[in-house]
């Protein structure tokens, strides 16, 4: 009975896995994150009992910090300019989110949003300060 438990949790969490993969491929190309949270999501599910996908999934992590701090170093100078262009984005984007009349401007206008929001949150740490204030609510 063990091995069966054992063996139903693997092709459970595989076959979920397989799932978030087939996702990717099908949401992949979508504005914005696109397929990155699947991916993640089954390389997680793979990793409950694949040591290969855990080590995957660790330098994801690692090489993720290391990404982030390359792009929004400490200088002050740059996070301004981080600031300024994010601020000039968000409104170019609503500019044609908005009032553009081409539907592929308006999704480019959306997608420039959606960019500069990220930006905004990356610069100055405010997503790990963002992510602080949430598990001090949890708790």
């Amino acid at each position: 009975m063990n091995k069966l438990k054992r063996y139903s949790k693997v092709i459970i969490f595989d076959t979920l896995a397989i799932l978030c993969f087939i996702g990717v491929a099908l949401f992949g190309w979508l504005p914005g994150p696109g397929g990155i949270p699947l991916l993640l999501l089954g390389l997680s599910f793979l990793a409950v009992n694949h040591d290969w996908a855990e080590r995957w999934i660790e330098t994801v992590k690692i090489h993720g910090i290391t990404i982030k701090q390359r792009l929004f170093p400490k200088n002050p100078l740059i996070r301004t300019m981080y600031d300024i262009c994010a601020v000039l984005f968000i409104s170019v984007g609503l500019y044609l989110a908005f009032l553009a009349t081409n539907r592929l401007y308006a999704a480019a206008g959306a997608v420039l949003i959606s960019g500069s929001v990220v930006l905004l949150l990356f610069n100055r740490e405010r997503i790990d300060k963002l992510a602080d204030v949430f598990k001090q609510k949890k708790r």
